[in-house]
């Protein structure tokens, strides 16, 4: 700080070392030039004052080439943002079109992570979440199950039980995704949620067994929503379930493997979700009523 107020003041100590050192000069030469005392004064004084002037401008200078030093780099610093930028964002449509593609290319999963992104963003205003918060939440559950890019379409497409190493592969495939999204710096939160998404609340899911507050809300968020559509859609193991059974099990599970306070959320957006799926509306009491009864005790 001493030194800051320092430069600051550049002319006030110019002229106070300038006034110390003619005084200290002056009183010095008294003894020794007699008459000439009065011309000598005057040339201290006038050298003291050019010596002012030639420091005063060496410091304007300096400044005027840092200013300019400074002026380069931020240039410098807003082409390369704007290089970043452009990069990114062809990553982003670059992974946006495999996640479709892989989408589309799947007879039982065809639009699975636009209807995921749509549950999920309805979820996430529900909870109160900020705007970029709920952009990264999109973004998030439309390449949720990009890592399965990696996984066999035989063992998607089995319709008996899955071998140990099958079920790995499977296990395997939200830490491929994240891998794949995290290459991007700016998508550290759409990353996490990716990674975390199959997690379950009691902290008995993968890939890390998290439980409870630890799992990213994000990837609550999104557990709830995969799954809803996953039950609700024909799987090649099995046909869909009714939007009354799905929610039975998402109610069931409230406490287990979903975030209650999420499940609690996606009741109170189940009208325009059921309106968007083309399913029958109906009574949710009893639902509910259980639904607060497990919040209540977690």
């Amino acid at each position: 700080m001493r030194y800051k107020i320092l430069a600051e003041s550049f002319a006030t100590n110019c002229i106070a070392v300038i006034a110390v050192g003619g005084t200290v000069l002056w009183i010095c030469m008294t003894g020794y030039l007699g008459a000439l005392k009065i011309e000598a004064a005057a040339v201290i004084t006038l050298s003291m004052i050019l010596m002012y002037y030639g420091l005063t401008y060496v410091e304007r200078a300096a400044r005027m080439r840092q200013m300019r030093r400074n002026w380069e780099l931020a240039g410098e610093k807003v082409e390369l943002m704007e290089t970043v930028a452009k990069l990114e964002e062809n990553c982003i449509s670059t992974i946006h079109s495999l996640a479709a593609a892989l989408d589309g290319n799947d007879t039982y999963s065809n639009g699975h992570a636009e209807r995921v992104s749509g549950f999920a963003v309805k979820i996430g205003k529900a909870m109160g979440l900020r705007q970029d918060e709920l952009d990264a939440l999109e973004r998030a559950a439309l390449l949720h199950d990009i890592g399965e890019v990696y996984v066999p379409d035989s063992v998607w497409r089995k319709e008996g039980p899955l071998t140990s190493d099958e079920q790995a592969q499977v296990c395997r495939h939200p830490v491929v995704g994240a891998d794949i999204v995290g290459t991007i710096k700016s998508m550290k939160l759409e990353t996490q949620a990716i990674l975390h998404h199959h997690e379950r609340f009691d902290g008995t899911g993968y890939p890390y067994g998290l439980k409870g507050l630890a799992i990213p809300l994000e990837a609550r968020i999104l557990a709830v929503a995969d799954a809803f559509d996953a039950m609700t859609s024909d799987r090649p193991y099995r046909s869909a379930l009714l939007m009354r059974d799905a929610l039975e099990e998402l109610y069931s599970n409230a406490g287990s493997q979903f975030d209650p306070r999420v499940v609690q959320a996606f009741l109170t957006v189940l009208e325009d979700i059921s309106r968007e799926t083309e399913v029958a509306v109906f009574p949710q009491k009893r639902f509910g009523a259980r639904l607060y009864s497990t919040i209540g005790n977690c």
